[in-house]
């Protein structure tokens, strides 16, 4: 089978959002970091806090990857990289969410794990990842809202 590339969902607003936060902190401490009202060691501070929440920003945030795997599903948000086993995978249903997670976007997929962890994610056609997730993990069954260990409590 090897690799099959899921194309994640990327909304166009939460992207403008992002930037424009990070626009807006750019913003307000540019001019701080030219000022000779501010001291040279509130200057670095400041500097390096701003550069610091950038940068982690874009550590957890990008690239956003998904694949299917031959033993999982493989997921990627920036420096995160998890394989989830399909034997662990319990619960995968479709959820309107802000709650952060390895995502571009509100409309996700929620995976919950065997072992008690979950992790969002946001594949472009949700009802094909589904689908594919089903044929991959025999042990989920359709659910209302997605797929559904039996065994699950």
């Amino acid at each position: 089978m090897g690799e099959q590339p899921i194309p994640a969902r990327v909304d166009a607003w939460l992207v403008a959002g992002v930037v424009l936060l990070l626009g807006a902190i750019v913003a307000i401490v540019v001019p701080l970091l030219g000022s000779d009202a501010v001291g040279t060691g509130v200057r670095v501070v400041i500097g390096a806090l701003a550069l610091g929440m950038v940068l982690a920003t874009l550590s957890i945030t990008v690239p956003v990857r998904y694949a299917f795997e031959d033993g999982g599903v493989f997921i990627r948000a920036g420096l995160l990289k998890l394989r989830l086993a399909y034997p662990d995978i319990v619960l995968a249903e479709k959820r309107f969410s802000p709650v952060s997670g390895a995502a571009w976007s509100w409309v996700k997929v929620r995976l919950v794990l065997r072992q008690g962890g979950l992790i969002e994610i946001a594949p472009r056609d949700r009802e094909a990842f589904l689908a594919e997730l089903a044929r991959r993990a025999p042990h989920l069954r359709p659910s209302e809202r997605g797929l559904r260990d039996p065994q699950y409590a």
